[in-house]
């Protein structure tokens, strides 16, 4: 089968589902409202899922607490949300993000350590079984799915007039996934964009591309490393903004910014924690957004240890445009988000 037939079937197996009316909605666009708002990023909760149940159980706890006090938007899990990949450890996963439903739109990459990665990508069976799309078709910040399983996906989140997209992608994303990534971003032209997947940002502050010691980890099944997504995908388009990830080791810790093709900036920003104490501690990042200054402040916070790591690497900002809509991005604020 040719390679755009491929694609079409694909694309054909992606369910998009209408807008559900359900107890929690997507909040109407505002053009000219300002409000400060916050989304947090879980990142490697895996050493919670395999011995430390009640760390992931606070993260969770936390968030739902301070949903009205930070105006928690989202919450986005960077994966490996287990570490051998067993119901056990799903369970936990699922009894932890299951504090999340009904309270704020949340999505989850799949990891390695989730079945992701090659040679067996069918081993996500359990990620779909508690993760799947049928978790997901009743939100109406549920956007949809590539083939059968979530394992790339799209989710929406509205704030501060603005219209916000988060596309998930697989552990090494295969072209025909990139390819649906871009039809997706393309067609998704009045939202700003957030891509989250597992591996990407390398703790020296680089994409994983040729020569990492990574790389022997996408060989053979027709993977894409970082400097790979960046170039058939993330820098194509002028409303993505950040990239999302985990995963990596040495500190855990990495950020760069790289300019798009249209002169957009991208903040590629990498957080894992899992080598510190009791699989990392909860510490996890809140990203506020602050609209009248064009500003995103990252911060890094530990609801177990109740308190903010202060250091550079933990605790920083970078310029996001957010008070004068780019004409690619603004838009109508009715427009809706399965156009």
């Amino acid at each position: 089968m040719k390679k755009n037939a491929i694609l079409k079937t694909y694309i054909a197996m992606a369910v998009v589902v209408p807008a559900a009316i359900t107890a929690q909605v997507l909040p109407k666009t505002e053009p000219n409202d300002t409000k400060p708002f916050s989304i947090i990023v879980l990142p490697d909760t895996q050493l919670y899922a395999l011995n430390h149940p009640k760390i992931f159980f606070r993260q969770t706890e936390w968030i739902k607490q301070q949903k009205e006090a930070l105006n928690i938007v989202g919450v986005i899990h960077e994966g490996d949300v287990t570490h051998n990949n067993t119901e056990e450890e799903w369970k936990i996963a699922d009894q932890a993000m299951s504090t999340l439903d009904g309270v704020v739109p949340y999505c989850v990459v799949v990891g390695n350590h989730d079945g992701g990665t090659a040679p067996n990508r069918d081993g996500t069976a359990l990620f779909n079984r508690y993760f799947g799309p049928q978790r997901f078709l009743k939100k109406p910040w549920y956007g949809a799915h590539f083939g059968r399983g979530n394992e790339n996906a799209y989710y929406y989140i509205h704030a501060a007039g603005m219209k916000l997209l988060i596309v998930c992608l697989e552990f090494g994303p295969r072209d025909e996934v990139l390819e649906w990534a871009n039809e997706v971003v393309a067609k998704h032209k009045y939202h700003r964009t957030i891509v989250v997947t597992h591996v990407y940002t390398d703790w020296n502050d680089t994409r994983i591309g040729e020569g990492n010691s990574e790389i022997p980890r996408y060989d053979g099944y027709n993977a894409n490393h970082a400097d790979d997504m960046w170039d058939k995908f993330v820098k194509k388009h002028e409303s993505i903004f950040v990239v999302l990830s985990g995963h990596i080791l040495n500190d855990g810790l990495g950020r760069l910014t790289s300019v798009g093709d249209k002169g957009n900036k991208v903040h590629q920003i990498l957080a894992n924690y899992q080598m510190k104490e009791n699989g990392g501690n909860g510490w996890l990042r809140i990203m506020k957004f602050l609209p009248a200054k064009d500003k995103i402040i990252v911060t890094t916070y530990s609801p177990v240890l109740q308190r903010y790591a202060n250091d550079a690497q933990n605790r920083f900002e970078v310029d996001y445009l957010m008070s004068r809509h780019r004409p690619s991005t603004a838009g109508p604020p009715d427009v809706p988000d399965r156009d």
